[in-house]
């Protein structure tokens, strides 16, 4: 199961975490190329780009516009919004076995 891998990377304490804090964690991928219109001519091109450098990311937000995307594989911060509270990265360093904290 995919909660699993989750699990492995945050620790057992995300659910209450994300629960206390008010935030939703979202799986998907992330890539520092961007995906051109269907009606551009390079639009194939940006796709194939795209997914050649593509990584499975998981982001945490809230309902203050706060959001982190983290690399699964690199266990790096990908994309962080300023308002994102210095305690909950904090917290996260401390309960979470996988995240990398040299960001």
């Amino acid at each position: 199961m995919f909660e699993d891998h989750i699990y492995d990377f945050f620790g057992e304490k995300l659910d209450s975490w994300l629960d206390a804090n008010g935030l939703i964690l979202l799986v998907g991928s992330w890539s520092e190329v961007e995906i051109l219109p269907d009606n551009h001519p390079d639009h194939d091109k940006s796709l194939e780009e795209y997914m050649e450098s593509e990584e499975l990311a998981f982001e945490i937000s809230g309902n203050e516009q706060v959001s982190i995307t983290i690399g699964y594989t690199s266990a790096k911060v990908l994309e962080i919004s300023e308002n994102f509270p210095e305690q909950l990265l904090a917290e996260m360093k401390e309960f979470a076995p996988g995240f990398q904290a040299d960001w």
